[in-house]
């Protein structure tokens, strides 16, 4: 956690663990003068006023995952990275988080959602940046997640949409490529369906296209 870049990372084994819990958020307020409200970030948070009293190995899963969300955004940084922040949170409580960063991002700062869900990514995004084997593929507006994914660029991007339960659940063949050994071309080239000669003689570049950016030769 800085004054410009906030990390929300996976493991909540970042919370110091010699630290009481409110300790760790006071440290992430505005200063000995504005210090933020503990009792008010952890109800935000549904966490009772006594875990403010507690060290992080006092903690549940889903205690410790809200405490480190609360850590982050009650900071000055203008910028929040959240690194698949809700796993093990109940659902409301994950509807609550998603909430509150599209509330801070309203406010002018930047948060970058990084996660496997799409549905929860869309519920609070502007864009989503799909990634396919360690790469950008796509970014698109959410809006153009509707329908069977026409709006879509990119074959992936389409894939992966129609896999959602609510369009069908549409398998896709393969998997992705191993790490060390990545093909030589576009990455997503042995699981397309419009894979052509030139796509393996090179790997394609981001491309602004309809209001996004895609990487794919045939993108139209």
């Amino acid at each position: 956690r800085g004054k410009e870049i906030a990390l929300i990372p996976q493991s909540v084994n970042f919370l110091d663990p010699l630290m009481r819990v409110k300790h760790q958020l006071v440290s992430g307020g505005k200063g000995r003068d504005k210090e933020v409200n503990i009792k008010e970030v952890l109800s935000r948070y549904r966490l009772k006023e006594e875990v403010g009293r507690l060290f992080p190995f006092q903690l549940s899963g889903g205690m410790a995952r809200r405490v480190l969300v609360a850590t982050a955004v009650t900071g000055d940084a203008q910028l929040i990275i959240a690194d698949e922040p809700t796993p093990g949170l109940h659902d409301e409580v994950v509807r609550e988080t998603l909430a509150h960063f599209r509330e801070l991002a309203d406010q002018g700062r930047g948060v970058i959602f990084i996660t496997h869900d799409l549905e929860g990514a869309l519920t609070v995004a502007d864009r989503i940046a799909v990634f396919y084997a360690g790469t950008t593929v796509e970014i698109a507006p959410k809006e153009d997640f509707i329908g069977d994914g026409e709006a879509l660029r990119h074959p992936y991007s389409r894939a992966l949409w129609q896999a959602l339960p609510q369009n069908g659940f549409k398998p896709m063949a393969g998997y992705q490529p191993h790490p060390e050994a990545l093909p030589s071309g576009c990455l997503f080239a042995p699981r397309c369906h419009r894979v052509e000669k030139a796509c393996g003689q090179g790997r394609p570049v981001m491309r602004y296209l309809r209001g996004g950016m895609v990487r794919c030769l045939y993108a139209s």
